[in-house]
């Protein structure tokens, strides 16, 4: 996976501003070209901090990108897909603003040339940056309030500071979190990327390496109900409701019960998450609007090798819970399906 930034250069460095380098000829292939310039020594918005100022607001009072910028951003890309075939590239939200052509040129460049090599590929993009279907949206440190039928990510990191790289005396999101976090994306067709800030010399920090573990022996037990599955007809249920979604909205701290629900499907089995470990009974109220008590064939708790006794209620599936439950933070129910006549 490759993460290009370049498109932002246009726009985030104020040239006109000559107490910095950044308005040195010389330096413009770090900074990109020189433009607005006629801004220099003016009372304008530019004389505000265009780093504090929002970029929707901030970006689309400068020029357009020149052709000579175009060719480059397009040609680099080029570079990269002919000289490292690339599985994966990453954009952010300066794409936006890329002129449109090029942006098609682009895309159609990439995938006939996975086409080509016989591999699958997929580009990131943010907001509608791409035309719809031609990648996968990121939702940056965000979460969506329900199912969706694109598929989407959401990159966050494992410490609390928003830091893509490695902070001193940093806190720490829990393994708890970070598990409820994963399982209610992939149950909305979405997908988690995390951020783990090594080092300056490559060691992973004992905070992280913790959080690491965790989620791995509970994906050690639980896997099966999130690689290689689909969302189902329902993404969701239970009390705690977000009250915040979209890009940058884990802001709002979440805490989930055993009574919050995710869904997930693969061939005949379905898989219900609680988002906690509950106490001696669970009841699934959506189930019962979904699926034909005759089509159970049976249910089991990952984890655990006993079939679960069960009834449905007239309010939902209940499911009686083992003396055992085989993992923390949150536990699968594997209901196994039949054609119910």
């Amino acid at each position: 996976m490759v993460a290009m930034h370049h498109a932002e250069t246009w726009w985030f460095y104020p040239h006109w501003k000559t107490q910095y380098d950044v308005s040195k000829p010389e330096y413009s292939g770090l900074y990109g070209g020189l433009h607005d310039m006629q801004w220099k020594d003016k009372g304008h918005i530019v004389d505000k901090n265009p780093y504090i100022a929002n970029h929707e607001q901030f970006w689309p009072t400068q020029e357009r990108p020149s052709k000579e910028f175009l060719d480059l951003w397009y040609n680099k890309l080029i570079e990269l897909i002919d000289n490292y075939e690339p599985d994966l590239l990453w954009f952010d939200f300066g794409l936006r603003y890329i002129q449109e052509d090029y942006k098609k040129d682009f895309v159609a460049y990439y995938y006939n040339k996975a086409e080509e090599l016989k591999k699958e590929v997929n580009i990131t993009y943010k907001w509608h940056n791409l035309g719809v279907g031609s990648g996968t949206e990121d939702i940056e440190q965000g979460k969506c309030s329900d199912l969706t039928y694109n598929y989407w990510i959401t990159d966050t990191t494992a410490d609390d500071g928003e830091a893509w790289g490695h902070l001193y005396n940093n806190t720490y999101k829990s393994p708890t979190s970070l598990i409820h976090y994963l399982v209610d994306n992939v149950s909305k067709n979405g997908s988690l990327l995390l951020s783990i800030g090594p080092r300056a010399d490559g060691t992973i920090p004992e905070e992280v390496q913790n959080i690491l573990s965790e989620m791995g022996k509970w994906l050690e037990i639980n896997g099966e109900a999130i690689y290689g599955t689909i969302p189902w007809t329902f993404a969701a249920e239970g009390p705690t409701k977000p009250t915040k979604t979209g890009p940058f909205s884990e802001m709002e701290k979440v805490t989930y019960t055993a009574k919050d629900i995710r869904f997930t499907v693969k061939d005949d089995f379905l898989y219900a998450i609680c988002l906690g470990i509950p106490n001696n009974e669970i009841e699934i109220q959506t189930i019962k609007q979904y699926v034909y008590p005759s089509e159970i064939k049976s249910i089991k708790m990952l984890g655990c090798d006993r079939p679960l006794n069960w009834r449905m209620s007239e309010n939902g599936l209940k499911i009686e819970i083992p003396s055992h439950i085989p993992c923390d933070h949150a536990c699968s129910f594997k209901i196994e399906r039949k054609r119910p006549f």
